[in-house]
Order: structure tokens, then sequence, then C-alpha cells
């Protein structure tokens, strides 16, 4: 084998080459995700009316589901001290006003 076109170690060549692909594709992919980071966190307009969106939308989410689900789970526990109603009945009314003199 002393043809100059014959390759050597042909399966130690191809292997070492789609490693180095490889690696070479996953620091490409960690250096574009470092750059997306660095871009979010750049204090620009964009940027904080996403930043704000994102905090009032999630406010709402918990705002939401404590009064649907956790309060009144909570009440049922004991943990929190029940609401008093809104209306009151004839009778809740006459109770609350002076005695007629």
């Amino acid at each position: 084998m002393d043809d100059k076109t014959a390759i050597t170690a042909p399966v130690l060549k191809a292997t070492t080459a789609v490693a180095s692909a490889t690696g070479a594709q996953a620091l490409e992919a960690a250096a574009g995700g470092s750059r997306m980071f660095a871009d979010l966190l750049q204090l620009t307009w964009p940027n904080l009316a996403a930043a704000a969106a994102f905090l009032y939308s999630a406010a709402l989410v918990i705002d939401f589901c404590w009064r649907k689900w956790w309060r009144p789970l909570a009440e049922r526990l004991g943990w929190v001290k029940p609401k008093p109603r809104s209306v009151l009945t004839e009778s809740e009314w006459a109770a609350l006003r002076p005695e007629d003199r």
C-alpha cells in the first residue's frame, strides 16, 4: 500500500471527523444561547415592555387561582378566615338597624 491515494485508518479518521463536527455544533449552539440571554438581559424598551407584560400576566393568573381555588381551599382547611358575605338577608338588615324609638 504505497499508493498515495490510499486512506490509512479510515474508521478512526471518520470517527474523528464526526466527533469534531458534533463538538463544533455544540459550541456554536452554546454561543448562540449565550447571545440570546445577553440580548434578553439588555435594558431596552421592548425588553422592559415584555418583562412588564409577563409580570402583569403572572399577577393576573395568580390572582385568578387565589380567588377560584386556593382561598376556598384555605377557608375549608381553616387557614384563612372566610370572607363576610356581601348580600344580607332581611333579618340581618333588621339586626343592623337601630331600635325604633
